[in-house]
């Protein structure tokens, strides 16, 4: 399930995404994808919803994924050392480059 956010992340606004993830939970949910594209802020009760949800989540094989974090909410879990939480492609750890098939012009 993907859930799409927008705006800031602050202890006014956490009951609203913690709300939004416990629905998720509550639909028995395993994988849970957070876009934070719209998201230019993120505060530590942000964090420790995304970091309760994570706990829950992977008890039962399952994982939250953070997507797309502004420059300020990459920060925030550089610091605080729980960039884990980010999606693959949003890590900052260099993927591999995807393979390609090239036509063979070889005539068996």
């Amino acid at each position: 399930m993907t859930v799409f956010l927008e705006g800031e992340i602050d202890r006014t606004t956490v009951p609203a995404v913690g709300a939004a993830l416990a629905t998720c939970l509550a639909n028995r949910t395993t994988d849970i994808d957070v876009d934070l594209a719209a998201v230019g802020f993120c505060d530590a009760s942000g964090l420790n919803v995304f970091l309760e949800v994570s706990q829950h989540l992977a008890s039962s094989d399952g994982e939250l994924r953070l997507h797309h974090p502004a420059p300020v909410v990459r920060r925030l879990l550089d610091l605080t050392g729980t960039g884990f939480l980010l999606a693959e492609e949003d890590s900052g750890v260099e993927q591999p480059p995807a393979e390609t098939a090239q036509p063979s012009s070889e005539v068996a």
